[in-house]
């Protein structure tokens, strides 16, 4: 490890987005089957869902899809309030506690787990236990945004891959118009020698960077998948093992800001 008092390059900083994304992926996965068609970190989903209750005057229902809305947006707020206390401060701290804190409610998901014996099957009833369960997954999602913010000079979203689909829909034209204004007329000659700088392009480097967040959570959540059905939800132990060896690798690489913009 290099010194502690460097901050994080731009490669590990897009290490650390897919890390987090592949968890986020999983999670989301094991959270849907496990939860009877819940999201923990797709509030789009849970919002469609929670529209559809409304017009069926379904109250408990509308109960049941808003409550991940309301812990994840907890989440978010105690994320973002975590960072806030770390930047007044103004001291290079380890890994961000939200990180830690992240690991430790999936770690007491798993501990919960024990008492149904880790059936991925929570039902709605009995509710307490059910809205625990929601909390204890989208809590650390809502959590888990404000870890990454920028990578190269983009936003990036480790739960959220709309977002990384028409970030990358709009980098990707951008590209498209870059390579056919240096090749028009000159096809032939120009295209190879086009493609060698492709890699140092900015819009191109943006287009990978979104097209690879959208394949690592696509990943995270097949492995979810498999790992349900061989595990059940002791399967959620690949996710905390991860973030916790993050959180560890933190003690030796504070998040020294790359700059104001970048973090």
């Amino acid at each position: 490890m290099r010194s502690a008092v460097d901050p994080l390059t731009s490669l590990e900083k897009i290490n650390l987005a897919f890390a987090m994304t592949w968890a986020a992926g999983f999670v989301d996965l094991v959270g849907f089957v496990s939860l009877y068609g819940l999201y923990t970190s797709h509030m789009t989903g849970n919002t469609v869902g929670m529209a559809r209750q409304i017009s069926l005057l379904d109250w408990p229902g509308v109960v049941r899809h808003g409550w991940p809305i309301a812990t994840f947006v907890f989440g978010l707020m105690l994320g973002a309030f975590i960072y806030e206390a770390e930047k007044r401060r103004s001291i290079p701290v380890p890994f961000p506690p939200a990180i830690l804190l992240e690991a430790i409610l999936l770690g007491i998901f798993i501990a919960a787990a024990t008492g149904t014996h880790f059936k991925a099957d929570i039902p709605p009833q009995p509710a307490a236990k059910s809205f625990l369960m929601v909390a204890l997954l989208a809590v650390p999602m809502g959590i888990q945004n404000v870890v990454i913010r920028k990578v190269g000079g983009i936003n990036v979203y480790t739960t959220f891959v709309t977002g990384s689909l028409v970030k990358f829909a709009e980098s990707l034209s951008e590209y498209l118009f870059w390579l056919r204004d240096r090749t028009r007329g000159r096809f032939r000659s120009r295209i190879f020698k086009v493609l060698r700088v492709t890699p140092r392009l900015v819009t191109a480097q943006h287009a990978a960077l979104t097209f690879g967040l959208w394949a690592i959570y696509l990943t995270g959540g097949v492995c979810g998948g498999f790992a349900l059905q061989q595990w059940r939800l002791l399967a959620m132990l690949a996710p905390f093992t991860l973030l916790a060896s993050v959180a560890l690798y933190g003690m030796f690489r504070p998040l020294v800001p790359l700059s104001k913009k970048e973090w």
